[in-house]
Order: structure tokens, then C-alpha cells, then sequence
């Protein structure tokens, strides 16, 4: 048997579970955290940096790790923060920061302006933290800083020559949840400036045009 035959059935064989989970909801999202990792590792550009707002159990941080040259990780929940700090201690080329990411990402940005290529993951929504069965730090006004975020990701566009932004948990942007935008929201800020976008299981990608 190849290889990667071989890998192919212990991945699926690791993931069994999630997958059962997710074909009794009818493939519906949100996604599997395998299935988003996956779509993460496929839009990396090379010799990258990644930001991460939203580190929360740190399993996202170890996959941006294992692709990106330095990954900044930001989380607001101080348990969550004290947690990842731990699991993530022996991973050198991760940077977490403590804070909400509307205050901090413009210092977060700023520690990886050696790179030529940035990849942005965009999490830091509110949410239901199912191991200890509470909401996350925050509130249900605020419940995500896309708005922000995206406004101090355009302060620094020219500083990089590529730039991926993926923004998770796109089904929740349809202007009645909380305080999220409607999707247009982030389709107008992708043609004012110069990205193109796409939908990926529940996960809204830009990609800076090259010109």
C-alpha cells in the first residue's frame, strides 16, 4: 500500500469522530476544526507571517505555527490566554498577545512588517466555549471586531505585497445576529480595496490582487 494512501486513512481514521458529528447535521456549518485547518494550510502564501485574533484553545495557532515562518496569536479571555500560553510554551515562532484585538492588532501588525507576505485569520468573534460550557470573554453588543479589524488591516495594505484574510463563522454575517455586518459588508471592502473573495465552508476568504 502507498503512503500516502496510508496517511489518507489515518487522517480519516483521526477524524472519524467529527466526521460522524458533522454528517448528522448534514454537512452543515459550522465545519470541523480539521476541515478549516485544512482550508487555513491551503490559502498560506510563502515565507509568510499569520495573525490569529482569537487564539482560544490554541489548536489553530499549532497549524499556523507549522506553516508560517512567525505566528501572532491574540486572545482577550484571560483563562483562555493562561491556557494556550502553557499548551503553546515549546512552540518558538508563536507570539501570543493578551488583549482584546480591536485595542491590539495595529501592535500586532507591526511585529511582522519584516515580512513580505502576511496571512490574517480573523476569529476573535464571541462564542460559546463548549469544554467549560460559557461564553467567552466579551458581550452580545460586541460580540466581533470585524468592523475594526478591518480598518487596521487597511491602514497597513501597502506594507505587504500579499495579503490573505480569512474570516471564520461567515454564516453568523447577515445583520441579525449580534452586532455582525451583513456579508456585503465585507464584499465592498474587498472591491474598495483591490481583493478578490470567496466563500469556503463557512470561512470567507480575500486574496490582495496582484497588479
Amino acid at each position: 500500500m502507498k503512503i500516502k494512501s496510508l496517511t489518507n486513512i489515518f487522517w480519516l481514521l483521526k477524524n472519524q469522530k467529527q466526521i460522524k458529528n458533522w454528517r448528522k447535521r448534514n454537512f452543515t456549518p459550522p465545519s470541523p476544526e480539521f476541515i478549516k485547518h485544512k482550508i487555513i494550510e491551503n490559502n498560506n502564501l510563502d515565507n509568510s507571517a499569520w495573525i490569529e485574533t482569537g487564539t482560544y484553545y490554541g489548536e489553530t495557532t499549532k497549524i499556523l505555527s507549522n506553516i508560517s515562518k512567525k505566528t501572532v496569536s491574540i486572545e482577550a479571555d484571560k483563562d483562555l490566554y493562561e491556557l494556550a500560553k502553557k499548551k503553546l510554551s515549546k512552540f518558538k515562532n508563536v507570539e501570543l498577545i493578551f488583549g482584546k484585538s480591536e485595542n491590539i492588532l495595529l501592535d500586532a501588525i507591526e511585529k511582522v512588517l519584516d515580512y513580505k507576505n502576511i496571512c490574517i485569520y480573523l476569529d476573535a468573534h464571541l462564542c460559546h466555549d463548549h469544554k467549560r460550557n460559557i461564553k467567552t470573554f466579551g458581550d452580545e453588543e460586541n460580540a466581533t471586531p470585524i468592523k475594526k479589524e478591518l480598518y487596521f488591516i487597511e491602514k497597513h495594505l501597502e506594507k505587504f505585497e500579499g495579503i490573505n484574510i480569512l474570516i471564520d463563522d461567515i454564516r453568523l454575517f447577515n445583520n441579525s445576529f449580534q452586532n455582525y455586518p451583513k456579508k456585503n459588508y465585507l464584499v465592498n471592502w474587498c472591491k474598495e480595496n483591490n481583493f478578490e473573495w470567496e466563500i469556503e465552508q463557512d470561512i470567507f476568504i480575500c486574496k490582495k490582487i496582484k497588479i
